[in-house]
């Protein structure tokens, strides 16, 4: 991501990577930055998702299912081991909500206007049937009414990534990792810091990376977690703010110069043609003047509605199009993993609230995928359309 706002997305690609690509993910494949979350590991590559993808692996298109939701939905179908494990971030998102005042309109979209008591009413609800739910999802039913969006859903992904770093500049380790300069400093670009030293010798390091591609990447998401090479101890990054440029999707640009089709951008494919093409590593990061700040924290990363993001449970709204706090379900395929394996999706239906922001606009939801080689994966490739409904109680 991008991040404008603090993050807790790991927003996506997020979306920083969204921007990125073409790019969010948010994170997943869109021109525009995300916003700035907590994200996670990737084995072959410390903080990017796998490498050496074939080129095209954006993951096919599954038809949409027949059968009901209510014979569908499950903690499996979502990726969780209970509804009942949804409680704390229900729970966040109700403290939230409470603090709204409740006669005034929270959600106006066609067909749905709750105001912020109402939707405090269906939270609480929800919370109190959360065991119910684990017994037999179809219980929804007598206390809610699903309200589908009138267009479909962009959906992407974000995640947290770890890097490897090292406490002193040596050997390979020489890429910063920087805490936010203040004044003067916040006016240099990518390339300035990056390569011309604008911030070296000045003890704003949080950690030297050997790969600059992750530690770009890294900035793509808003935030992740630092694992020293000395001790193993770990930290997290979060987002502490950027300089004075603007942003400008690499990936994007890497299209309009051919270095591969549009049809192919993803987070791996960007990651694939640097490695394949080491000299051209500075000219195309640093097409991205803008560079993100972080700080040390062994605090998890939180999102932009002020609490820890949940994975497979929070998503990443445009508040303008969607308020924090709201609960939903969303209903659409993630790439499959391991790649090159099984059907090439996985059919996400779960219920999700909206718990962080990044640069999305309108009806673009960037799900929170957590940490891990898996996550890094699906985020990267992530981007298509799912239905997303509004629980309305009943």
């Amino acid at each position: 991501m991008c991040p404008t706002t603090p993050p807790a997305r790991l927003s996506a690609l997020a979306l920083c990577l969204a921007a990125l690509l073409c790019l969010t993910a948010c994170a997943g494949v869109e021109d525009v930055p995300p916003a700035a979350p907590a994200r996670g590991p990737a084995q072959a590559a410390p903080g990017t998702a796998p490498a050496g993808a074939p080129p095209q692996m954006r993951a096919p298109v599954a038809p949409a299912p027949t059968t009901p939701w209510n014979t569908r939905i499950s903690p499996a179908s979502q990726q969780i081991p209970s509804f009942a494990s949804l409680a704390p971030a229900v729970d966040r998102s109700i403290a939230f909500v409470a603090r709204k005042p409740a006669g005034n309109v929270a959600i106006d979209q066609p067909g749905v206007r709750l105001t912020w008591g109402q939707l405090h009413q269906g939270l609480t609800t929800f919370r109190r049937i959360l065991p119910e739910l684990d017994r037999d999802p179809s219980v929804l039913s007598k206390y809610f009414t699903w309200v589908p969006l009138s267009t479909d859903t962009l959906l992407t992904g974000y995640y947290e990534p770890t890097i490897e770093v090292s406490r002193t500049k040596q050997g390979p380790y020489v890429w910063g990792i920087y805490r936010n300069p203040g004044g003067a400093g916040k006016h240099h670009s990518r390339d300035a810091i990056d390569y011309a030293g604008a911030l070296s010798g000045k003890g704003l390091e949080l950690g030297f990376a050997k790969d600059p591609i992750a530690v770009f990447f890294l900035h793509v998401q808003g935030s992740g977690k630092l694992r020293y090479i000395e001790d193993g101890s770990t930290v997290y990054a979060l987002y502490d703010g950027k300089n004075a440029h603007r942003y400008v999707g690499v990936g994007r640009v890497m299209v309009e110069r051919g270095c591969f089709p549009e049809e192919e951008m993803s987070m791996q494919r960007i990651r694939r043609y640097l490695e394949e093409n080491p000299t051209q590593v500075r000219e195309y990061l640093t097409k991205n003047p803008s560079y993100i700040f972080f700080k040390a924290s062994q605090s998890t990363p939180v999102g932009a509605m002020g609490v820890p993001v949940t994975p497979h449970a929070s998503v990443a709204v445009d508040p303008g199009f969607m308020p924090y706090g709201s609960l939903l379900a969303v209903d659409g395929d993630l790439p499959g993993y391991p790649p090159g394996t099984g059907p090439g999706v996985e059919r996400f239906t779960g219920f999700v609230m909206a718990q962080d922001t990044g640069c999305m606009r309108g009806n673009h939801f960037d799900l929170y995928l957590g940490p891990g080689e898996k996550a890094a994966h699906q985020a990267g490739l992530m981007k298509g359309t799912a239905k997303a409904y509004v629980l309305v109680p009943k």
